[in-house]
């Protein structure tokens, strides 16, 4: 609660490991894992946080040797379940991760499982038995804070600040109403 001001609210975060985000479509509408460990908090809840268009982003990644990098975008929002959880940002954005969401071009795309393919590339990212997980892909990812744990398969959780899960301790996405 003491980050840049407080009252954020954790829509994911990953911490010990061994919960897999390789989930389909109706666990991530409603959530799974625990808030004091690894979660992810559900797009339907995330949807009723940021209906409104006036919430902040704050993404952190910390590194095994404590350095926790961030980056922070001006606006963010998810749309409902039949737009298909689409993702919304705007900058500016400010941080010492890297503006990867948005340089990649993930603003714009919907939501994917491997259940439920709905990224820009043409087979399923989410599918891809090198990414597993659910998230905002357009041509699979560049950005992607829900891979595989194990750190010789997490390709490019934030790239290029952060190319592979070898270094990565640890996950977090807040949000906070302006």
């Amino acid at each position: 609660m003491t980050t840049m001001g407080g009252g954020w609210t954790a829509i994911q975060k990953r911490v010990t490991g061994p919960l897999s985000f390789d989930r389909y479509w109706t666990e991530y509408k409603y959530g799974f894992g625990l808030p004091e460990q690894d979660v992810w908090v559900g797009n339907d809840f995330i949807h009723l946080l940021t209906k409104e268009n006036n919430s902040s982003l704050y993404v952190s990644i910390t590194l095994l040797n404590g350095t926790t990098l961030y980056e922070m975008y001006d606006r963010f929002s998810v749309s409902d379940e039949a737009g298909k959880y689409q993702l919304f940002l705007a900058g500016p954005a400010t941080g010492t991760l890297g503006n990867s969401m948005i340089s990649y071009d993930l603003s714009g795309m919907f939501f994917s499982t491997p259940d439920r393919d709905n990224d820009g590339s043409p087979g399923n990212c989410a599918a891809h038995s090198y990414i597993r997980g659910g998230w905002w892909f357009n041509w699979c990812h560049w950005a992607f804070l829900n891979g595989q744990w194990s750190p010789e398969y997490w390709e490019n959780p934030w790239y290029p600040t952060v190319p592979n899960g070898t270094s990565v301790k640890g996950t977090t996405m807040m949000i906070k109403r302006q």
